[in-house]
């Protein structure tokens, strides 16, 4: 009886893939503190944060943004249809094979230009020393995105699959790679110590999923058959969500040249508060909306609306009952947790204070930003990219003017705060518009 009304409330592996995340997230947790302990907030670890950040951009933009979003759809779709798994399985192939090759000519070119990109990111890095540094891990990172490109790929297919096991451990093989590098090179090579245990995670991250993939009937292989219906509505739905899907990375990149305005340790402050504050939008947002896609694009494709809207609202009304609670644990303990889980070592009092109080104003937008991982995913089952990319830019350019307003009175606390004024934003569009797409099931196929 209690698992059958656990079933009602959330989607079949919500519950697996929370558990994986909060592994993912203690290992995060354990990284953090060997790297406050070890580091402290100064340049060399704000040197290490902005070296990921435009890497993790270039494989957001041209790699994650055209498989979230119309992978699973086209995948389900082909496999249900008169090609059956042969199809789907030769849909997913090129696919790999394309996010491969676009990853392996944007890694090179960032290899090359990497010196060129300190003004950009880290515009405070004055020194030589320091733009020296933040080049050299920056050249390191770019292996990850290759690799990375790999891993989400094979990552749909599993999410296809509902094998969600291979697909939620990996971020915890990510993060335990890095640990794994800090704590064995971080003597030796400093904070390259650390940046080789991203690479070595990504490895792990790539190798569990290869693992999943073993078990089920998707063989890797290379293949470019892009002349095919599939790919070219891939495409279609690809290139709107390349267009948003650079506005979470943007806004970081904005948030870390906006803290490194305010003085050494805030990149590294904004960072560590966000971690935290992203643990139960993972935990419960993504987790029930990564569980809910396969199942929402299962029945718009059959036509089947009502079913389609109880998944939808029932799973909006649970992740905005647990995230909300979940936010108000975070705003009240987010001295607590920072002085407890990352205080002591070269992470000073002032430290604490400081990642402490923009936990608890990014604490504000955790149920926002769980509930818009839902509500996109009920756009990309109908095969519609486009609402999310209005929501998205809206979003994005209520950060940007929230952020700049508010910065020169109340200093680098202007980040949470505009964060949470764009992520309602989002949600508030995406709530208004979803009825446009809700109405079509049934009536004519999804476009």
């Amino acid at each position: 009886m209690a698992l059958t009304r656990l079933d009602r409330l959330l989607p079949r592996g919500a519950i697996l893939l929370a558990v994986l995340t909060f592994g993912g997230y203690a290992m995060g947790l354990v990284r953090d503190r060997i790297f406050a302990r070890t580091f402290g907030a100064g340049t060399e670890l704000d040197a290490y944060n902005a070296a990921f950040v435009l890497p993790e951009l270039a494989l957001d933009v041209l790699v994650a943004s055209g498989l979230t979003a119309p992978f699973v759809p086209i995948f389900l779709g082909l496999r249900e249809g008169d090609g059956g798994d042969r199809a789907a399985h030769e849909f997913g192939q090129t696919i790999l094979t394309l996010a491969v090759l676009v990853m392996a000519v944007a890694s090179a070119l960032l290899f090359v230009l990497a010196p060129f990109t300190v003004s950009v990111i880290a515009p405070g890095f004055q020194a030589t020393a320091d733009r020296d540094l933040y080049t050299g891990l920056f050249r390191v990172m770019c292996v990850t995105p290759l690799i990375f490109a790999a891993s989400i790929a094979l990552g749909e297919v599993l999410v296809a699959d509902r094998r969600f096991l291979f697909y939620g451990l990996a971020p915890l093989l990510y993060n335990g790679g890095i640990v794994a590098g800090s704590v064995l090179f971080a003597g030796s090579l400093g904070i390259y110590g650390a940046a080789l245990g991203a690479v070595l995670g990504a490895l792990l991250h790539l190798g569990i999923r290869v693992v999943g993939i073993g078990r089920t009937g998707f063989r890797i292989r290379a293949r470019l058959a892009v002349r095919t219906a599939a790919v070219r509505e891939f495409i279609q739905l690809m290139l709107p969500k390349m267009a948003s899907h650079p506005v979470d990375p943007l806004t970081f990149l904005y948030f870390t040249a906006l803290a490194t305005r305010f003085g050494a340790g805030n990149v590294s402050a904004v960072s560590f508060a966000r971690n935290f504050q992203s643990v139960p939008v993972s935990l419960i947002g993504v987790s029930i909306a990564v569980a809910a896609f396969p199942i929402l694009s299962a029945a718009a494709a059959a036509g089947d609306r009502p079913a389609f809207v109880r998944i939808l609202t029932t799973n909006l009304a649970t992740t905005g009952i647990l995230t909300g609670g979940a936010a108000i644990a975070l705003f009240v303990l987010s001295r607590v947790v920072i002085s407890v889980l990352l205080g002591g070592g070269a992470f000073d009092t002032e430290d604490v204070a400081l990642t402490a109080g923009l936990l608890a104003a990014f604490a504000v937008s955790v149920p926002l930003e769980s509930l818009t991982h839902l509500l996109a995913r009920a756009f990309y089952a109908t095969h519609n990219t486009l609402i999310p990319v209005m929501a998205s830019v809206a979003g994005l350019i209520v950060i940007v003017i929230t952020a700049e307003a508010l910065a020169p009175m109340v200093g680098v606390t202007a980040i949470p705060i505009a964060f949470t004024a764009g992520s309602l934003t989002k949600v508030t569009l995406l709530i208004l518009l979803v009825g446009t797409r809700v109405r079509r099931i049934g009536i004519s196929p999804p476009r």
